[in-house]
């Protein structure tokens, strides 16, 4: 693909595109930031989205690494000036419109909800590590429900200023996860 219809095809993935140098395009919307960078010498394109700052997303590395290999598709998470980015690394010659545009939708994807599911990925390993140390002491899944709600009522998950209705949403949302996890874990593996 050459520039002309590299920006031709950026134009219509939304957003406001501005060049800020010949070969390197922004798209901005409200929401978020992509950019654009290619080398025609070179033979490459390169898009980026920023998503947070490393410090933030270094906990949960692992997961990201994981998400990687099994869920970003063509776009990845990268490392790079103290933040973690989405990025997307193609052949400038041999890309098509089609491509572009389906890598830029993978990167809104990644901005939109890739760092949250990497932090649900850590919460269900850790909440994971509890199910198995409490069938290992022999507990019954009501009794991990009701030790789920203890904490609750104590402060230790969860908030004690949120609203009824907030904690019995959140309670909900941890009940069904921990049932789920506890018959993956009593289940044999294949």
């Amino acid at each position: 693909m050459d520039l002309t219809a590299l920006q031709q095809t950026l134009a219509v993935a939304g957003g406001t595109l501005s060049e800020m140098a010949p070969g390197q395009w922004q798209i901005e919307t409200g929401q978020w930031r992509l950019l654009v960078l290619t080398s025609v010498e070179r033979d490459w394109l390169r898009m980026m989205i920023p998503l947070v700052p490393q410090e933030e997303a270094m906990p949960l590395a692992a997961q990201l690494l994981e998400a990687n290999f099994d869920r970003t598709r063509e776009a990845r998470f990268a490392f790079q000036n103290g933040l973690l980015w989405g990025m997307y690394q193609h052949r400038l010659s041999t890309i098509g419109s089609e491509d572009l545009l389906a890598a830029v939708e993978q990167l809104q994807q990644l901005h939109d909800r890739g760092f949250q599911q990497a932090f649900e990925d850590l919460a269900d390993a850790k909440l994971r590590q509890i199910v198995v140390a409490l069938q290992d002491q022999a507990k019954t899944l009501e009794e991990a429900l009701q030790l789920l709600e203890r904490l609750y009522d104590e402060g230790v998950l969860g908030t004690l200023q949120s609203t009824r209705e907030d904690r019995e949403l959140t309670l909900q949302v941890w009940r069904l996860k921990l049932t789920r996890l506890w018959h993956e874990a009593d289940s044999p593996q294949n």
